[in-house]
């Protein structure tokens, strides 16, 4: 009994020096284990915020994209209208992205890859449209060379033509031959009674106008009407011996002093037309207007003189 009473009182001494090592040895474990946290914690946010830093530099370089994009439309030039529209709705469509994204927080990582996936669509749409204007262009300049060629053979077929007329007049007269009749070596001059040139109002008694009618093979055979409109001095008034003496001109009813109708063939003819004066003349400058064909064709002038002494 009394030897269990001195074990029991050694081995107390013994269990009282272990207790110390094991606080300490759970101090050890509960500081490391708070600076394994402490370190996790450290790691963590700076990873956190590498994340965060690298999502704002998504962010910033998806609207920079978006940005160059939206330009990019700006710069796409087409001549169709339908395919102009569809620009307009991928910008407008873009314009909404940026909006869109300017609300959006550089953490929100679902979001940003949802614009993202948004853009990578809009690149393809873009290179789309670009290649199909790259075709409507390279369509529009072999279009314009054709045509260039085109315009080429024609103005050798011009020049070509040119070399076989007797008249070699620029293209631009060829398309006035085609529309008008052209008069040329336009001249009036005083009768008397017996058909003599006079110059002298009181003898004249007819006024003669002479011209001719210029070759025109392009224009269709048929009758046509020429009108002279004889201007007495000093104050232009028109001679004519019938108020019914009236023609259209430019929608408009214009007196005229004599008109004589001839068939034309195309082919170069001499053309007079009289005028019979009924009214005494007065002396001056008379200006002389030949229309055909709807239009002022030719003009000429006469200076009549003072009556004269002799009357023969």
């Amino acid at each position: 009994m009394a030897d269990n009473t001195n074990q029991n009182q050694e081995a107390t001494p013994n269990t009282k020096k272990r207790a110390p090592v094991g606080i300490i040895v759970i101090i050890i474990i509960l500081v490391g284990l708070l600076g394994f946290i402490t370190w996790l914690y450290i790691d963590q946010r700076e990873t956190t915020q590498q994340i965060t830093t690298e999502l704002k530099k998504e962010k910033d370089s998806l609207r920079s994209n978006l940005v160059e994009l939206r330009s990019g439309y700006d710069s796409l030039k087409t001549t169709s209208d339908s395919l102009d529209q569809k620009l307009n709705v991928e910008q407008e469509k873009i314009d909404g992205l940026l909006t869109e994204l300017k609300d959006v927080k550089a953490t929100n990582y679902t979001k940003i890859k949802q614009l993202k996936d948004e853009l990578s669509t809009m690149r393809k749409i873009a290179k789309s449209y670009v290649r199909q204007i790259d075709s409507l262009n390279r369509l529009n300049e072999k279009l314009a060379e054709e045509n260039r060629e085109v315009k080429q053979e024609l103005r050798e077929t011009q020049e070509s033509k040119k070399e076989i007329e007797v008249e070699k007049d620029s293209l631009s007269e060829q398309v006035e031959k085609a529309r008008v009749l052209r008069i040329e070596n336009v001249r009036t001059v005083g009768l008397n009674e017996r058909g003599k040139e006079k110059s002298k109002v009181n003898k004249i008694d007819k006024l003669k106008t002479c011209f001719t009618i210029k070759e025109n093979v392009l224009l269709e055979p048929g009758n046509r009407t020429f009108y002279i409109r004889i201007a007495s001095p000093p104050d232009d008034f028109i001679l004519t011996n019938s108020e019914e003496n009236l023609f259209e001109h430019e929608g408009e009813k214009l007196v005229y002093s004599a008109s004589r109708t001839v068939e034309y063939d195309g082919s170069k003819q001499n053309l007079c037309i009289y005028f019979d004066n009924q009214a005494e003349l007065d002396p001056g400058t008379y200006e002389v207007y030949v229309f055909a064909t709807g239009r002022m064709v030719g003009q000429t002038s006469i200076k009549l003189e003072e009556s004269g002494w002799l009357i023969f």
